[in-house]
């Protein structure tokens, strides 16, 4: 169960290139802070696990919102909806997921496992970000059929309003992302 997903980061499609548009600069560093955090809770016991899966839920949070408020409606623009509509299904999991971990002690039999679980989930989901959707986006983006830079630009700002809210008042506050009981009705 320890798996170490932060060496990915410097592997392939995952590492942040030269050429990255800023949308996709700023996801993959994202990505990889996730593979970090799972590696570290993966090897996490007690407390520590706790902090960490709190932090991870947090930021999964705010990372899905806004990849479903900018970045999966840009792609959809540029002809990636079958990419988009899978990425909304896996967002969905890990969010049931996040939820039920968010609401435990930490001290439960299969936290931990949870957690790993939660950790596959997310990382086979960012793997396939980086290594599809991210490249078809930024062939369009080379293409002129989008501006990568400037809906990076939304993402870190819309990112900033998300942190701030949660430093409020503990919660995200109303979004615009994908609602997962909906996505279970269709």
């Amino acid at each position: 169960m320890a798996e170490n997903y932060a060496a990915r980061n410097n592997q392939g499609l995952h590492r942040i290139a030269k050429d990255d548009p800023l949308a996709i600069a700023i996801l993959k560093e994202e990505h990889h802070r996730f593979r970090d955090l799972f590696t570290e809770a993966n090897e996490a016991s007690g407390a520590r696990l706790k902090h960490v899966a709190d932090e991870i839920c947090l930021r999964l949070d705010v990372h899905m919102t806004i990849e479903e408020e900018i970045l999966y409606p840009a792609g959809k623009q540029v002809g990636e909806r079958s990419e988009v509509d899978e990425g909304i299904v896996e967002h969905a999991a890990g969010k049931e997921l996040a939820a039920e971990i968010q609401q435990l002690k930490g001290t439960e039999e299969l936290y931990k496992s949870k957690v790993h679980v939660l950790g596959e989930q997310t990382i086979h989901h960012i793997d396939e970000e980086d290594e599809e959707l991210f490249e078809e986006m930024k062939a369009a983006h080379k293409a002129g059929k989008i501006d990568l830079d400037a809906v990076g630009l939304t993402l870190r700002a819309r990112q900033a309003v998300l942190y701030r809210t949660v430093e409020a008042s503990g919660d995200l506050g109303p979004t615009q992302e994908a609602d997962a009981e909906e996505i279970a009705r269709v």
